[in-house]
Formats: structure tokens, sequence, C-alpha cells
């Protein structure tokens, strides 16, 4: 007996599991064969119009389509999934940035007695296993409604509830963590751990993305711990996390909670943008992440007060905690209210590092406390004293670094700094560092750049030549550098 085929079925079967399988399968199915993409054929124009409105989706004053409502808010969507359902399974990336009314909007009401959104609200299987009342967390959405700014926490989560194949996340702006969506946040996780059927996704078990928002500016912060919760689900790999704040060892609380004790485990590239960690945090941080292969961060004070940074104890701390496993490191200074806390660094225990980035504030770090050990409180550093020394190029740079970055503003003397790292380069780079192809040095062009530093890089040019080494001079400290592996 010949093996029954998809196409052995009735058409009437075959058209009632058609729109079962849309989207996540339609486009399969409808390439299997002749008859059944005949079959689909009544189907394809409203996947095709649903898939261009919600793939990429983020809020929006006006709609591509003149039939849809502009889909501005948490509670725009949540009514626009209550009246077409399919909605949310077509929704891949989701951009929650600018979720707010605008001032003068009109706020539409919850009908108590019945509707598509209240039976969305009230059959919610995340909120029953939250312990949440339907009506008082609608309540709650209306009362966060009629204030400034208009945005409302409680809807903004209950979306998250909805969302079975998004990929990538980026939270709304004013995302601010309450009790009642704590629990809410806390059953999506619990519920994206436990088994389940391929075609009963829970929402956000597929995000392999995440962003807080979007936001650099110098008056927003977002506490670190709050990325906790999403950190935790299963396949997040990639994180992006501007205006992170996490000072000492209270700062990760959240992480001492079950279901968020194995956050990060999944996590592979890291980009803390504009951001002030300690090195306590940081360390509690890497703690959580054996197989982060990239980590990219850029300092900035965020506050009022000024505020030194430890930067030594900063990168000894990643070394000491991921040294055995990242392969991209960049470390750069964005905004510094305060000063370089003095120290001595090093980066040699990084075991597999190949692309690295650092500011040359970590050398003049190592000068000062090399002079501070050889000479007198009045003398610098003398020649006779740096022999004394490793070059510290040797000493800071790990020999497996294939593609190196110094960034720096061409002041407070950095031509120093190039004068201890460059020492005889071309004649030890082959022993202490021979994996190095390429150097990417700052060397701004702008009249507030020392004439030494300038004048430094230019010597640089024939000595990493002679050494087989390319060196890239950097215009401007926005020009693009190393090409991070940014998944």
């Amino acid at each position: 007996m010949a093996t029954p085929t998809l196409t052995d079925l009735p058409t009437e079967l075959l058209l009632k599991i058609i729109p079962h399988i849309v989207p996540e399968g339609f486009e399969s199915l409808a390439l299997t064969c002749r008859t059944i993409y005949e079959l689909c054929t009544p189907f394809i124009e409203r996947h095709n119009h649903l898939r261009s409105q919600f793939q990429k989706f983020r809020y929006r004053e006006a709609s591509r389509d003149p039939l849809l409502s502009p889909i501005r808010t948490a509670f725009d969507l949540i009514t626009c999934i209550a009246i077409e359902p399919m909605v949310a399974r077509y929704i891949r990336d989701a951009d929650l940035y600018r979720d707010t009314f605008p001032p003068r909007a009109r706020i539409p009401q919850l009908v108590p007695d019945g509707g598509p959104v209240v039976t969305l609200f009230a059959d919610s299987p995340y909120l029953g296993q939250a312990g949440l009342d339907w009506k008082e967390y609608c309540a709650l959405i209306q009362e966060e409604l009629k204030q400034h700014p208009r945005y409302s926490q409680h809807a903004a989560a209950f979306i998250l509830t909805l969302l079975p194949n998004v990929k990538t996340l980026t939270l709304p702006k004013l995302w601010k963590p309450l009790d009642k969506t704590e629990k809410l946040l806390d059953v999506i996780v619990r519920e994206t751990k436990q088994s389940h059927f391929p075609w009963d996704r829970p929402s956000l078990a597929q995000v392999t993305r995440f962003e807080s928002y979007t936001s650099y500016g110098a008056g927003h912060r977002f506490d670190l711990d709050k990325a906790v919760p999403f950190l935790a689900l299963p396949h997040v790999r990639s994180f992006r996390g501007p205006s992170s704040v996490a000072i000492g060892d209270a700062s990760m609380a959240l992480a001492s909670k079950d279901p968020y004790l194995r956050y990060g485990e999944t996590l592979e590239t890291a980009h803390l943008v504009g951001c002030c960690i300690d090195e306590v945090a940081i360390t509690d941080f890497l703690k959580h992440t054996p197989r982060l292969r990239m980590l990219r961060y850029s300092h900035s004070t965020r506050g009022d007060d000024d505020q030194d940074w430890n930067i030594c104890k900063f990168i000894t701390a990643i070394e000491r905690e991921a040294g055995n496993y990242l392969e991209e490191l960049s470390i750069s200074i964005v905004e510094l209210r305060g000063s370089i806390t003095p120290g001595r660094a090093s980066m040699r225990g990084f075991q597999r590092l190949q692309k690295l980035e650092f500011p040359l504030e970590i050398v003049m770090c190592n000068i000062t406390d090399a002079a501070s050990r050889v000479a007198t409180p009045n003398e610098g550093l003398t020649d006779q004293g740096r022999d004394k020394f490793e070059p510290f190029i040797g000493d800071l740079v790990p020999a497996s670094v294939s593609h190196l970055s110094l960034r720096s503003s061409g002041t407070d003397h950095h031509e120093k700094a190039l004068k201890v790292i460059f020492r005889d380069f071309a004649a030890k780079k082959d022993s202490q560092l021979p994996a190095l192809k390429e150097i990417y040095l700052s060397c701004p062009i702008g009249p507030s750049t020392d004439d030494a530093y300038k004048e430094e890089c230019a010597k640089l040019v024939a000595e990493t030549e002679e050494a087989g080494v390319v060196l890239h001079l950097m215009e401007s400290l926005a020009w693009k550098t190393i090409e991070w592996d940014w998944a």
C-alpha cells in the first residue's frame, strides 16, 4: 500500500488546515506543490498584508495602510490583537520604544460588560497564574493613561504575554517595573522554560535579542537589574543595554530570585553602551554569562554627581571572570565626570581574545603606577626605569589578539602612552604579539589634539610597517574601527 501524502487529503480538510499554519508554516506549505499552492492562493494576499504591517513592528502615529488605525501604544496593540488575534503571531521584531499617547489624544475606554478587548484580559492565562484580577488590572491601565506622560506600564507588560513568535525585543523608553507587572513577568519567564508542543509556543519563548531601550541621553538610566528577567529567557543570545547602571553587590538583587537564578547562561554578545557599571557589578554579571564571546562597554557618568572610575579594577574583574572564554572586548569612555582612579591593569590573562579595544587612559595608569614604584616623588619615569619593566604592549595585550584598537582624544600627554606601549615594537612584536595583524589608532585632526601626539602617531607608521602590522590612523573617535561580531 502506498504511503498517504498530504495531497491525498480531501480538499475540504486541507482548506481547514491551512489557516492554522498561518503564518509560521504557510510559505513552506504553499511551495510544496502546485496543488497545495492553488489551495493557498486565497490566503496569500492577506498573509502578505499582515506580514508587511507587523513582522517588523514599531509604534507609529500613522499607518502605512489607510484602512488601519495608528498603533501608538501598548493599549492600541492590545486592541488590534483582540480584534484580529492572528496579528500577534506575525510580529517577529518588536520595537516597543515609542509607547505613549500624544498629549491631546483621546484615550480609549474599556467596556466593562464585554467586547474583544475585555475578553482578551478575562481569558488571559498569564493574569490567572500570576494571581491578578483582570478587572483590577484593566482599571490600573485606565488610571495610568489619564496621567502624564500617557503611558501604561500594566498595558506594556500585558503585551509581553501575547507575542509567541517575537525574535527581537526592545522595551518602552518609560519601562518601570511595578509589583503587579513583576508578577506577570515572573509567569512569562516561567512559561518559557516549560515544555510545550511546537504549535503552542509561550510568549517571548523565541526571543534571541533583547534591548532595554535605545536612548543614550545624559538624563536617561536603566538599572541593569531590570534586564535580568529578559536575560533569563531560554534563547536570548544578544543583549544591548544603553544607559545601564549597576553599582555595588546589591545592584543585581533580582538575580537571586527564582526563576532568574540562571539568567544570562545563553548570552553570547553584550553591548553596554553609555553605562555606569563598577567592577563589583560587572563581576556579578559575568558570573552568569559562561557563553559570552563579545563584550562591548562604554562608560558614561550617570546622575548629577561626579564619579571617579576605577578602570583598572574594572578590566581586572572582566579578565578574572571571563578571561577563559571572551573572544572580543571593547572598553571605551563616552563621558567621565570625575577622574580615573590610579592603578595598574593587565589583560594578559585573556586566553582566547582576538579583538581588543581600550582607551590610552589605561596605559597612562600603568605609567603612573610604574613611576611611583621606581622613581622619586619629584621625578618622572626615566628610560632606565622603563628598562626594569616589560614593554607595556606585552603586558597589556594578550598574545592571541589579531586586531587592536587604541582610543584617545590626543590630549593629556597621551604621546607618552604611545612611546611606552610601542617601545621596541618592531623587535618585540613577533615574540609577544605573534597574531597581531591590524591596529586602529585614534589620531584626531582637530585643533585640540596635542602636536606631540600627532608627531608620535606619524612615527608609528614606519615602525608598525616594519613589523608587518597594518596601522590605521583614525582621524575621528566616531570613525568605525574593528568589525565586531554583533549577533
